[in-house]
């Protein structure tokens, strides 16, 4: 039984979008001698890669320069030349914001809010693609606030900013598959197809078009279309879990259940954060294969760790099926 993926997984999924661990080079700043450098770490203690960095003007709040934190968390600003600056980090939906003086502190070590960011969890490249580098900090601005909005079940408000955002630029991918998400939610999968399809083409390295598209052609039970789909993205982003999890439902669509469990399994081995959802799928494909012990292990997870979920109801009346068949 495939399941359709609720709006939970998708906040966590794209509210942070970003896939960047190089830092991008800022135009207009003067050569000055100095510098500075941010080690950022998560609320567990690793490496925030793909970290946002921002230095502002203290008094005007102009963006003096910015950039990404590579796969160490680390990044080095070059060519300030001011003193003061408001030191701005964002990470999934992690923020960080603090005053810094870069005489007193030109190496710094931060370590953001929380247990961590969600796309921690997701597989990253290693370069700034052009697309994202070509989004004006007005539309990306909107973006954020959007990602903030749907973190927090706020939907219409999370359109109203995504509306803005594609205003401004057109040509947004992320804003554009967030938008194919919003629509996977109201179950229009053929708009969510036709931003995703725009997305890939505006920028063919954002790894999160493909998932977001497989997810979309597995609601559909495309499961061919899903598969060949989510193999480009992983190629673009190997670690990611999410990638994973979904070519494990394609793949148990498809009939393929030892396939499927082999993807889940990978998906579990990468994502640090517990996944009802991931319990679910893979009971289903240990059914299939008659591994009933198994199966019914994942069940019960799924059911201590989502009790009120909308499909707990139907798991719980599944593993009771099981228990009564097994004890014959």
């Amino acid at each position: 039984m495939m399941t359709r993926i609720g709006a939970g997984f998708l906040a966590v999924l794209f509210c942070c979008t970003f896939s960047l661990s190089q830092s991008l080079p800022h135009h207009g700043i003067s050569d000055e001698m100095s510098s500075f450098t941010v080690h950022v770490s998560t609320g567990n203690g690793t490496p925030a890669g793909n970290a946002r960095v921002e230095l502002r003007d203290i008094g005007t709040g102009q963006l003096a320069a910015s950039g990404y934190t590579n796969s160490s968390g680390s990044l080095e600003l070059s060519g300030l030349s001011g003193t003061v600056y408001i030191l701005e980090i964002t990470h999934g939906l992690s923020e960080l914001k603090e005053k810094t003086d870069i005489r007193m502190d030109r190496i710094l070590s931060v370590s953001l809010p929380g247990a961590g960011s969600e796309n921690a969890d997701v597989g990253t490249n290693n370069s700034v693609s052009v697309a994202q580098y070509k989004v004006p900090s007005k539309a990306r601005n909107e973006y954020k606030k959007a990602s903030e909005s749907l973190s927090k079940q706020k939907k219409d408000e999370a359109a109203e900013h995504l509306a803005k955002a594609l205003a401004i630029y057109p040509n947004f991918a992320e804003a554009l598959t967030m938008r194919a998400i919003l629509s996977m939610d109201h179950q229009d999968d053929q708009s969510a197809l036709t931003d995703l399809e725009s997305a890939i083409k505006i920028d063919p390295s954002y790894a999160f078009a493909y998932f977001a598209m497989g997810a979309t052609y597995n609601s559909l039970s495309r499961f061919d279309d899903a598969v060949r789909t989510l193999e480009r993205g992983l190629a673009i982003a190997p670690t990611s879990w999410q990638g994973y999890f979904e070519l494990g439902k394609a793949k148990l669509g498809k009939g393929e259940s030892e396939q499927a469990l082999r993807q889940l399994d990978k998906a579990q081995s990468l994502v640090s954060q517990s996944y009802p959802s991931l319990h679910l799928v893979k009971a289903h494909a240990l059914l299939s294969l008659k591994q009933y012990a198994d199966a019914m292990n994942e069940l019960q997870l799924f059911l201590t760790q989502a009790p009120n979920d909308s499909r707990s109801a139907s798991a719980r009346n599944t593993l009771e099926e099981v228990k009564a068949y097994v004890g014959r």
